[in-house]
């Protein structure tokens, strides 16, 4: 063995030279300045720091200030080990660490700052508070179930605690649980009995150990290799990550149990006068069983009816055959059913759904549930025959660190997406979506935006979608379906960018929107830079995919809009130019009522042809109450805005807002109109590329026409 070794420990065992060495890890200090910091005279000081000097351990500058070497560091962090077993020798001598992994051993000195559990009773304590304040995880290493502590731990699944527990392999499932009367151990209980818990085996146990997100309690087994509970707790980063790599190490070695399917844990078949191949599925809050059991019942049932509170994790749930999912019961008139989902990255650039539904000629329900918590999309109606959304509520407290992240464009969340493949779309046996009611709301809870600068009462200023200052949210996404879509008597609130979109469908694509609420009462997302912050309804051929035709009919919706600059009803024709690029076959918006706070545009159609727009409400007040819109001929597409047809609005209590300084910086005859710095607004504005359209209105109301052989008539 190195001479070397021996002369490191003597010069340490001074305990004057120690506590030098520890003086100089936190600061350089020159001999007075040592000599009066451990209380001895300078000569004694000079002396000790020779020695250590000639070790190697410190050094000295040219100014006299004395360094500790990296060697000297390197030496104290390695005898915190012996410092640790030392300071609890008496507990050393009866509790071994010989069965550990000697990595762990060599690093026990990273309980240094923990606090000694004199008897078993203060480890009951510290265990039930470490259970009861956490607020992510507990992972647990034990010799025997921990009996004493199932009401705590069924409390913590009820609030989404996760749980890893790692047993002695013989006594893994308590032949005593069973018998244990209350309902939260006989719940515990049907848990560990089935593979949905998250457990493996051990055939020792060397450890007794629980870890939370803000504590850790470790005790070791005596020399005869079993345990008194009598440990360490602590909360320092130290320890805690100390502890949590010895259970990763324990975790990856164990057996995981033989799943045990027990259909009765989790499921109560309903009553015979229900329709055969119906199941009652309730949630528990815990993603571990919640995802299997839901999944299972759609897999396996024609009919499934929920209950509880349904935690799904990070997980999707995939619909591939033909069933009614729905919840069971109402209270004030909401679901009192819910599934939620929690635990995704941020930003996430992958799509990510709480349900999909996407089987070749399936028929599916969706009814009465609250989705309370999704990112990105809560339900992807991606393909089947035929689709039905129900009175379901959807929910989020807020947009922020939702979403599917696309770059420059920001973070995309969607309620309800319904639509098909690029290539072969979706639904021809038709989708109703009815009586749902969606609240994505952009900072308070009940909708609103923060803004504690006043910066967005500015209208030059704009989200910086980017940094994720706001999402992108959309109430439903309505694309690339095949058949007839019906939207009807919905309620919609506190979507930044668009209430209703519906976009790149086939030309057999046949849309009913009517009866709808749709508010908002967040400032706009602006999305895709576009001029306008949002639209309440937004229906757009070949927006990304090209294609030709579909029908749109909009009709009996009250939209109403607080914020900055938004829009009630878009028409929009192709963005896509292509060869089999068109516009709406046929575009019908009557009977709706909009009212815009401080808006844009009442209604808003552009590069479309043939839209009928009469017998509309308009109140509030917004620079135009109907922009018709074309631009030039691109690529040999089509993309003015021909016979369009404007009567029997009622504009009477709609205020059409001045030329200001905001619309003068922004004329570019798609935003604003006008010349020379100075922009017009007025009732009707119809661009230079609109031509053969046909405007009733009443002699009191403006119209701009810059375009040719439009028909303005006056009543």
């Amino acid at each position: 063995m190195s001479q070397g070794f021996f002369d490191l420990l003597f010069e340490v065992s001074n305990e004057n030279r120690y506590e030098i060495l520890t003086t100089l890890q936190r600061k350089t200090m020159r001999t007075t300045d040592i000599s009066s910091e451990i209380d001895i005279n300078r000569p004694e000081a000079r002396r000790h720091l020779s020695r250590l000097r000639d070790l190697g351990l410190i050094h000295r500058d040219y100014e006299g200030f004395y360094h500790i070497t990296p060697y000297g560091e390197t030496s104290l962090l390695l005898f915190q080990e012996f410092i640790f077993i030392s300071k609890h020798s008496e507990y050393f001598k009866t509790h071994s660490l010989s069965q550990l992994p000697a990595n762990f051993v060599k690093q026990i000195g990273d309980l240094r700052e923990s606090i000694k559990l004199e008897s078993p009773l203060d480890l009951i304590r510290y265990t039930e508070n470490l259970i009861e304040e956490s607020k992510e995880h507990v992972w647990i290493i034990v010799d025997q179930s921990p009996v004493h502590l199932l009401s705590t731990i069924v409390e913590a699944l009820e609030r989404g605690i996760d749980f890893k527990v790692i047993e002695l392999k013989e006594r893994t499932i308590s032949p005593n649980l069973e018998a244990l009367t209350s309902s939260e151990t006989k719940a515990l209980s049907h848990t560990l009995s089935t593979s949905l818990y998250q457990q493996r085996m051990l055939d020792k146990v060397n450890v007794f150990m629980l870890i939370s997100d803000n504590r850790c309690i470790i005790t070791f087994p005596t020399t005869e290799q079993k345990f008194d509970y009598i440990g360490f707790t602590a909360t320092d980063d130290s320890a805690l990550k100390l502890c949590e790599n010895l259970f990763h190490d324990y975790w990856e070695n164990a057996e995981t149990r033989k799943p045990i399917h027990d259909a009765e844990v989790k499921r109560t078949p309903l009553t015979d006068d229900k329709p055969k191949g119906s199941i009652v599925v309730t949630g528990v809050y815990r993603s571990d069983i919640d995802i299997q059991a839901l999944q299972d019942a759609v897999d396996h049932y024609d009919e499934v009816v929920l209950k509880g509170n349904f935690n799904l994790g990070t997980s999707t749930i995939y619909i591939n055959r033909s069933v009614v999912l729905r919840g069971e019961g109402r209270e004030n008139d909401i679901p009192t059913t819910k599934i939620g989902k929690k635990g995704w990255k941020f930003p996430n650039h992958q799509e990510e759904f709480l349900l999909i539904i996407r089987g070749d000629g399936i028929d599916v329900t969706i009814e009465n549930i609250h989705f309370n918590g999704f990112n990105n999309c809560c339900i992807f109606n991606w393909q089947g025959n035929s689709s039905k959304l129900l009175n379901n509520r959807i929910t989020v407290t807020h947009g922020l660190g939702r979403g599917t992240n696309i770059g420059n464009w920001g973070d995309f969340v969607h309620a309800i997406a319904s639509g098909g493949d690029r290539e072969f779309g979706g639904f021809s046996g038709g989708v109703i979506i009815e009586g749902n009611y969606i609240d994505l709301a952009s900072g308070k809870p009940y909708g609103g935006a923060l803004d504690f600068t006043g910066e967005k009462q500015d209208p030059e200023y704009r989200p910086n979608l980017p940094e994720h200052e706001g999402c992108i949210s959309v109430g439903m996404t309505l694309n690339r379906n095949l058949g007839k879509v019906v939207v009807r008597n919905n309620v919609i609130r506190n979507t930044n960018s668009k209430g209703i979109l519906i976009a790149d469908n086939w030309e057999s694509a046949e849309f009913l929107i009517h009866n709808n609420k749709i508010f908002s009462e967040v400032y706009g997302s602006y999305a895709y830079g576009n001029p306008n912050a949002g639209f309440g309804i937004l229906a757009q051929n070949s927006m990304s995919t090209p294609h030709k035709g579909s029908k749109v009919k909009i009709h009996d919706n009250d939209i109403h809009c607080t914020k900055l600059n938004y829009c009630g009803i878009g028409i929009y024709g192709p963005s896509t130019i292509n060869e089999n690029s068109g516009k709406l076959e046929e575009c019908i918006i009557h009977d709706n009522s909009i009212h815009l706070e401080d808006g844009s545009v009442g209604i808003y159609v552009r590069k479309s042809d043939h839209t009928e727009i009469t017998n509309n409400k308009f109140t509030g007040k917004a620079y135009y109450g109907v922009q018709i819109s074309g631009r030039e001929e691109r690529d040999g597409l089509d993309l003015g805005a021909f016979d369009n047809v404007v009567e029997d609005n009622d504009f009477n209590e709609f205020i059409i807002k001045g030329p200001d300084q905001y619309s003068d910086n922004h004329i570019d005859d798609k935003m604003f109109t006008g010349s020379d710095g100075k922009s017009e607004t007025a009732h009707i504005w119809l661009n230079k590329y609109s031509s053969r359209n046909i405007i009733n209105i009443e002699p009191k109301e403006t119209v701009i026409d810059q375009g040719t052989d439009n028909k303005i008539t006056k009543t």
